[in-house]
C-alpha cells in the first residue's frame, strides 16, 4: 500500500510540474483546479472543476493544460465551474494552422476528433500540422495548442475543405486545469469620465 501511495504521489508530481511549466511559458494570470466530476447525462462534453465565483472565476474564461486548450467555463457556482470541452459539438474556437497561417473554425466533431470548418480549398492544409488558436474573438489568447490535423479532404462542388483535428488534451486523463484569468477591460465610458 504505501508503495502504491509512493507511485500515486509520484505521478501526480509529474503532472503539476508540467503544469507549472505550462504556467510560465504562457506568462499570463492563472488558477489551478482540479477537475471533481463529469457530464453524467451524456448530452454534452463537460466537466466540473472544484473552483467558482469565490475563486474568482467567471463564464467564458479559458481553461488549459499543460498540453493545449480543454474548453472555457460556461457555469460558475460559489465553489465548482462547468467546463464546456472543445471535443462537444457546442464548441467553437477560431483557430489558425501554425505552418501556413490559415484560418478555420474548430467544432466538436465526435469522440476524440475536431472539425475545423470554414478551411478554403485553397488553404495549404497537411496532415500533421499543428493547430493553434488565433486569438480573435477576444476568448482564448493567441497561440496556444489545440490539436494536430489528422485528415484532410476535398469534395467537389464545395468551397470548404473537411478537415480533422485530433486534440492535443487527453480528456479521458484529465485531473487538473489552468483556469486563464482575465483582467477587466475598462469601458471606454469610464474612460473618458476620468
Amino acid at each position: 500500500m504505501e508503495n502504491n501511495r509512493y507511485r500515486e504521489q509520484l505521478t501526480t508530481h509529474k503532472r503539476l510540474q508540467e503544469l507549472l511549466q505550462f504556467r510560465q511559458t504562457i506568462n499570463l494570470s492563472v488558477l489551478a483546479a482540479q477537475v471533481i466530476g463529469r457530464d453524467p447525462t451524456g448530452w454534452f462534453s463537460s466537466i466540473v472543476i472544484d473552483k467558482g465565483k469565490n475563486a474568482g472565476l467567471g463564464v467564458n474564461m479559458p481553461v488549459v493544460n499543460a498540453s493545449g486548450v480543454v474548453g472555457r467555463i460556461v457555469s460558475v457556482s460559489p465553489n465548482y465551474a462547468k467546463v464546456l470541452l472543445i471535443i462537444d459539438q457546442n464548441s467553437a474556437v477560431d483557430c489558425l494552422i501554425q505552418r501556413s497561417r490559415d484560418r478555420g473554425m474548430l467544432k466538436g466533431w465526435s469522440a476524440g476528433l475536431c472539425r475545423l470548418d470554414y478551411v478554403a480549398k485553397s488553404s495549404d492544409v497537411l496532415i500533421e500540422d499543428v493547430v493553434i488558436t488565433s486569438g480573435l474573438g477576444g476568448l482564448f489568447p493567441k497561440g496556444l495548442s489545440v490539436g494536430q490535423v489528422a485528415n484532410v479532404t476535398e469534395t467537389a462542388g464545395e468551397l470548404f475543405k473537411h478537415v480533422e483535428v485530433s486534440p492535443a488534451v487527453d480528456f479521458s486523463k484529465l485531473e487538473e486545469v489552468l483556469v486563464i484569468l482575465k483582467e477587466s477591460k475598462p469601458s471606454s465610458r469610464s474612460i473618458e469620465e476620468k
